[in-house]
């Protein structure tokens, strides 16, 4: 019995975190993830001050994220700086050499000519034996001072401009030194903020594994997502430039200056299900609010459509959330490196222009300039 209790003992905390663990773990599996319900519940299931914690521990996590990225840019930019620096430095020191050269040079055939003053070149010149050797022995000693001072001039103009770019440079060295060091200072910040969060955490005592765990895995999650985003995204700029859209997609009412445009969510969405290469993306349309969601990934994102040639509608998102969790402006600017997704309607339009677009419940409403010819 002694046994037998015993190994009760050993297997009931062990199951206990082994199904933590796989509870987790479920969850990042392509196509097993957890769906948005059930996080949503576990996170009613604590208190509105913890939930609060939780929030904003993945806030600092994600912020931190963002500052260790704008650190390591900034530090490439500064090395890059300082090779140009090092370039100009040697470029300045040969133009240098090459100005006190061709100064002494000058120097040189100055004293010469006062040495052997006017009249002893006039005599060179008087002494050629035909006018042909008369014009190249003047034109010889025309081009001689010609050429001279011109040569001083384009290299004191060199000097000027390479030690312009210098001061330039050192300038915009120190200005990203500083922002390095803002930088720094800010990330200490939020370190020490998020230390303050986990101390919260660690007074939860017993509790405080299961938000550990938590946040454990929704930062995996994260990390996991952002490279599959980013393809997802590529894959959805491919579809539209590449696919053709329906007639239905836009349908138009025509007046005497200009024709409205409509577009609903549901042909909006028959688009993107149209392609078995793209995970599923709803659209949802409400009054000045576009909201794209990805049910596998438990990922949402709002914003609104801009129109940035006429006629493209470019998706911009204002916010989003994972799981839940509200996301750092940061951390979708990273989700959207490589640019926001956008919808051309050049097929539909011809060349026609949108000139304005509205967001509605249900649909868009875009006002066209016809263009005929």
């Amino acid at each position: 019995m002694f046994k037998t209790g015993k190994m009760m003992t050993i297997l009931i905390p062990g199951l206990a975190i082994a199904f933590v663990w796989v509870l987790f773990s479920a969850s990042m599996v392509t196509g097993q993830a957890e769906s948005f319900p059930k996080i949503e519940e576990k996170l009613v299931a604590i208190s509105k001050e913890e939930k609060e914690i939780l929030q904003k521990l993945f806030g600092l996590v994600q912020e931190i994220e963002e500052m260790e990225r704008a650190e390591k840019e900034l530090a490439e930019e500064i090395e890059a700086i300082n090779w140009e620096m090092n370039s100009l430095a040697a470029a300045i020191a040969s133009e240098e050499i090459a100005f006190e050269k061709n100064k002494e040079g000058l120097k040189q055939v100055l004293k010469s000519y006062q040495r052997r003053g006017p009249s002893s070149y006039l005599e060179i010149i008087l002494d050629s034996d035909s006018l042909a050797a008369f014009l190249r022995r003047v034109n010889i000693l025309m081009d001689l001072t010609r050429n001279t001072g011109e040569l001083l001039d384009l290299l004191e103009a060199s000097k000027d401009k390479l030690l312009a770019e210098k001061t330039k440079q050192a300038e915009k060295l120190a200005l990203m030194k500083e922002k390095q060091e803002q930088l720094k200072e800010s990330r200490n910040k939020k370190m020490q903020l998020k230390e303050e969060q986990e101390a919260y955490l660690v007074s939860l005592a017993e509790e405080r594994e299961y938000y550990q765990t938590f946040l454990t895995g929704l930062q995996q999650m994260w990390d996991e997502l952002k490279p599959t985003f980013s393809e997802t995204m590529k894959e959805f700029s491919r579809v539209i430039e590449e696919g053709d859209l329906p007639a239905y997609a836009l349908k138009t009412t025509f007046s005497f200056y200009n024709i409205k445009g409509t577009m609903d969510e549901k042909a909006f969405n028959d688009i993107m299900a149209g392609d078995p290469r793209l995970p599923e993306m709803v659209f949802h349309f409400s009054q000045g609010r576009v909201e794209m969601r990805m049910p596998e990934k438990n990922l949402v994102m709002a914003g609104t459509f801009v129109i940035p040639d006429g006629h493209t509608l470019k998706f911009e998102v204002k916010e989003g959330s994972f799981y839940g969790m509200p996301l750092e402006s940061g951390s979708i600017e990273a989700l959207f490196r490589e640019g926001y997704p956008e919808l051309d309607l050049k097929p539909l339009l011809g060349n026609s222009i949108v000139r304005s677009i509205e967001i509605h419940d249900g649909y868009l409403e875009l006002l066209i300039e016809p263009v005929l010819f």
